[in-house]
C-alpha cells in the first residue's frame, strides 16, 4: 500500500475567523452574564425562573443602577 497523499480538499479549513454581522469576532460565552443578586431577584420575583424573560429582567437588574429601584433599596435598608 502507497502512502496517502494529501489534497488541498481538507473539509475542515483551520485558521478560519467567522465574523458576525458588522465585523466583530464571535466568540463563544464563557459563564453566566447575570450577578448573583440578580439571578437571586428573578428567582424571588418570577413563578418560572429559567425563562427568556426572567434571564432578560435579571440582567438589566444587573445593569441598569434604576431597574427595579424599589427592591434594591429594601435589600440595602434591612
Amino acid at each position: 500500500m502507497g502512502a496517502r497523499v494529501k489534497t488541498g480538499l481538507d473539509p475542515k479549513p483551520c485558521g478560519v475567523t467567522y465574523y458576525r454581522k458588522g465585523g466583530a469576532v464571535s466568540s463563544k460565552s464563557k459563564g453566566s452574564k447575570i450577578c448573583p443578586a440578580g439571578k437571586a431577584w428573578a428567582e424571588r420575583t418570577f413563578d418560572t425562573y429559567p425563562s427568556a424573560y426572567a434571564n432578560m429582567a435579571a440582567s438589566k437588574y444587573c445593569k441598569d443602577p434604576n431597574y427595579a429601584k424599589k427592591s434594591k433599596n429594601k435589600r440595602k435598608d434591612g
